[in-house]
């Protein structure tokens, strides 16, 4: 949906997605329009110009071009309105990507992992970096029988400053703890799964083989946990905490861990690779050539809306 300018009458240009339209076809009566979210991707904020004082400080930003309705929803509102009812709010909460080895191994420069998808690739990772691949250079295995220890994701939520002292989030602002999320990814290569290797079952998949993880603390408790906070100077940080610039700050809420799980395609065969990425390709490190398939993981709370995105670079020993 967009608003179309027209220096007169406003315009309202609405189109049903790919996944709205499939399910008005299903011509049972089921589809019903009970929610709507407004976004504002378009937008520059930093355009506007508070030292000016002609009243025109924000001209810029209205006249900036408005994006026409698409029917992609895998593209459309990467950033969502949100309305808080209480107007005292002098911080909002974060889901960050947690980077330390205790609960995933550091990073990319990229912000994301290179994932295994077999065996022979792992094994492969461990000959090259013994005991840091999938500590401490960015690496994730995927493959069937992969411990929870190379690969788990872990998302941290709660309020990202060092102006408050180290607490719950939950003794503060209860409404803004997320605990329920809706994690995207491509049916076609990666599914999810509990650290025991039990498979998720995917809420939803659209016609682009996007499918749509929802998870609950309530329904999906094997997700979750919640942080501790115990003793005071060292002792006091939440076990591996990203929330808080050090160790005695930031408000604290859940925690989300889920593991990755290649899907069968990507770990017997070079098809999608050839298809969807690069093959004979050379990774920093490793011997030998790979086939390099790049991919996204996104994760959206449900209760603020706040969306991470996590590249994901899929890797398979040639």
């Amino acid at each position: 949906m967009a608003f179309l300018d027209n220096s007169g009458d406003i315009i309202l240009d609405a189109v049903l997605t790919d996944a709205g339209r499939k399910r008005l076809a299903a011509g049972d009566g089921s589809f019903k329009i009970t929610k709507f979210a407004l976004g504002d991707d378009e937008i520059d904020y930093s355009l506007y110009t508070p030292l000016t004082s002609s009243g025109y400080e924000d001209l810029r930003i209205l006249q900036l071009p408005i994006f026409e309705a698409f029917t992609n929803n895998t593209s459309v509102l990467k950033n969502k309105l949100l309305t808080y009812a209480d107007n005292s709010l002098l911080y909002l909460p974060v889901i960050k990507l947690n980077n330390l080895s205790d609960f995933g191994a550091p990073t990319l420069s990229s912000g994301g992992y290179r994932v295994s998808v077999d065996t022979s690739t792992t094994t492969q990772i461990n000959q090259d970096l013994p005991g840091t691949g999938f500590s401490s250079q960015g690496y994730r295995a995927a493959e069937d029988g992969a411990s929870d220890a190379v690969s788990r994701v872990v998302f941290d939520q709660g309020l990202d400053t060092s102006d408050l002292s180290l607490g719950l989030l939950s003794d503060t602002q209860r409404n803004l703890m997320e605990t329920q999320y809706i994690i995207e990814v491509d049916n076609r290569l990666m599914q999810l799964s509990t650290g025991d290797g039990t498979l998720a079952t995917p809420t939803f998949i659209d016609d682009d083989s996007v499918a749509s993880y929802y998870f609950s603390m309530n329904s999906n408790p094997d997700y979750f946990s919640m942080p501790d906070i115990v003793g005071v100077g060292v002792d006091a940080r939440s076990p591996g905490k990203v929330i808080g610039p050090t160790d005695s700050t930031g408000r604290l809420g859940p925690r989300l861990k889920v593991n990755l799980k290649a899907s069968l395609d990507v770990q017997v065969s070079t098809t999608l690779f050839s298809q969807l990425g690069k093959t004979g390709q050379s990774v920093s490190g490793l011997t030998g050539t790979f086939s390099i398939l790049d991919t996204v993981m996104r994760v959206t709370g449900f209760t603020t809306g706040y969306r991470t995105d996590i590249p994901l670079q899929l890797l398979k020993k040639e």
